[in-house]
C-alpha cells in the first residue's frame, strides 16, 4: 500500500511532445507555475487536427494536473477531519472520521490513477520512439538502395570508359577480326 502522507503528486508532471535533453522541466509548487509549465508543453495547432496519440498525451497531461489539484484538496480535507476528530463532540468526531475515511479512499484512488496515467504516458513515449526507430530503419533501407544504385551507375560508367579507351586504341570490335580474315584469304588464294 502506498503511504499517502509521503506521496508527492508533484512527481507526476507534464510529458512534453518530445524528450528534451539537458535541463528537465521544473515545476513550481504553486498553481501559477504549473499553469505556465503546462502552457510551455502545449502547442496550438492550426494546421489540422492532432494525431490520436497527441490528443491522448494532452488529455493525460490535463488529467495529471487535475488529479494533482484534487489530491491537494483531499489532503487538506483529511487534515481538517483529523483536527475535528480530536474535539470533544462525539457527533462531530463521527462525521470527521467518515470524512477522514472518504478523503483517504479518494487519495488512494488518485494515487493509483496518477500511476496509471504515468504508465500510459511512458507507453506512448516508448511507442513514439519505436515508430521513430522504424522510420529511421526504413529511411536507412531507402538510403542503402539509393547508394547501391549509384554504385551500379558508377561502375557502369567506368566500364563504358574502359571499353571506349580500348575501342579508340584498337578500333571498333570485329574490325580487327575482319582484317585478319582478309589476310588469310589472300594467303590461300
Amino acid at each position: 500500500m502506498i503511504d499517502i502522507e509521503s506521496f508527492e503528486p508533484e512527481l507526476y508532471g507534464f510529458w512534453p511532445r518530445r524528450r528534451v535533453y539537458g535541463d528537465p522541466l521544473h515545476l513550481e509548487a504553486d498553481d501559477a507555475g504549473a499553469r505556465v509549465a503546462a502552457k510551455a508543453c502545449f502547442l496550438e495547432i492550426k494546421s489540422g487536427p492532432a494525431s490520436p496519440a497527441e490528443e491522448l498525451r494532452i488529455l493525460l497531461n490535463e488529467m495529471t494536473a487535475e488529479m494533482r489539484d484534487q489530491f491537494s484538496a483531499f489532503r487538506e480535507l483529511r487534515r481538517a477531519a483529523e483536527a475535528a476528530s480530536t474535539g470533544g463532540d462525539e457527533a462531530a468526531a463521527k462525521l470527521a472520521r467518515a470524512d477522514l475515511k472518504a478523503a483517504t479512499d479518494a487519495m488512494s484512488l488518485i494515487v493509483r490513477t496518477l500511476e496509471k496515467v504515468d504508465q500510459l504516458q511512458r507507453q506512448i513515449a516508448r511507442d513514439r520512439e519505436l515508430a521513430a526507430e522504424e522510420n529511421d530503419a526504413a529511411m536507412g533501407l531507402e538510403d542503402a538502395r539509393k547508394r547501391f544504385l549509384e554504385r551500379i551507375d558508377e561502375l557502369a560508367e567506368q566500364r563504358a570508359g574502359q571499353l571506349l579507351a580500348e575501342w579508340q586504341a584498337a578500333g571498333p570490335p570485329g574490325q580487327g577480326d575482319a582484317a585478319a580474315g582478309d589476310a588469310r584469304q589472300a594467303d590461300t588464294g
